[in-house]
């Protein structure tokens, strides 16, 4: 893939440079910029199929790119030192990153992965959703990587996730997604939201979207598509104490 690298700062451009050309398998690096008009430019003169961004610049931030362009046809892997709330925002957006002080694992990652998504033309959606997810302090939208693409879900629609070996259903008000993700994936993504938590080993639910709790023995969960949900006898005194604070 032919690569520019869009940072302000000389050092960072030069170690991010050398970097991928010692660990950059399948890169090849044809351009640098120090802000947005300059990469602009560079994108229109020559064929650039990745593009490196620095988010925090002068003037113009990296998510300013995405203006100049109605369907960008290349792929971005920011490059931040964002907090950990902007990292989530990130994944469950399907926009890969890099954190500075660079990792050549995890850029090798992200290399790959903007290889395989490369001609998808979904860049543009992925990026709304990351300036949607990024700029309010609840996510609003998480990706679900599917057989023929990515569907964009409102965080706040769905019911449950349900485990199936290394599947996941992502059941939601009105539809039901079968993703290739283990439900401990999901998990790990949303453990900082409170409006989720893991009430069985196969369950993780959204707090907000319960219909009815059954405190009987057996204690269990209802939602609206009828679907009765077990609470694991080791989980129910965490799921009290929760409940507890929605209460009036």
């Amino acid at each position: 893939m032919r690569a520019i690298i869009v940072d302000d700062e000389p050092k960072a451009r030069s170690l991010l440079k050398n970097i991928l050309l010692e660990y950059g398998k399948g890169i090849e690096i044809v351009g640098e910029a120090s802000d947005v008009k300059t990469a602009v430019k560079l994108i229109n003169s020559t064929t650039v199929d990745l593009v490196f961004l620095d988010i925090e610049m002068p003037n113009e931030n990296g998510f300013s790119l995405f203006e100049y362009y109605e369907n960008p046809t290349f792929e971005t892997i920011f490059c931040t030192a964002y907090s950990e709330y902007a990292i989530k925002a990130f994944e469950v957006s399907a926009v890969d990153y890099i954190l500075k002080p660079i990792s050549i694992s995890k850029l090798q990652l992200a290399i790959e992965k903007a290889i395989k998504q490369h001609g998808q033309n979904q860049i543009n959606h992925r990026i709304a959703v990351l300036k949607e997810n990024i700029t309010v302090n609840q996510l609003q939208k998480i990706a679900l990587p599917l057989s023929d693409g990515l569907t964009f879900v409102k965080i706040d629609s769905i019911l449950y996730f349900e485990a199936d070996g290394s599947y996941t259903h992502v059941i939601t008000s009105n539809d039901k997604f079968l993703v290739c993700k283990k439900i401990k994936e999901f998990e790990e993504l949303l453990q900082k939201d409170s409006r989720f938590f893991r009430v069985h080993r196969s369950y993780m639910v959204n707090m907000q979207q319960i219909e009815k709790y059954n405190k009987k023995e057996g204690a269990s969960l209802t939602f609206c598509n009828n679907k009765t949900i077990p609470i694991a006898r080791e989980k129910k005194n965490d799921f009290d104490a929760i409940v507890g604070t929605f209460s009036v």
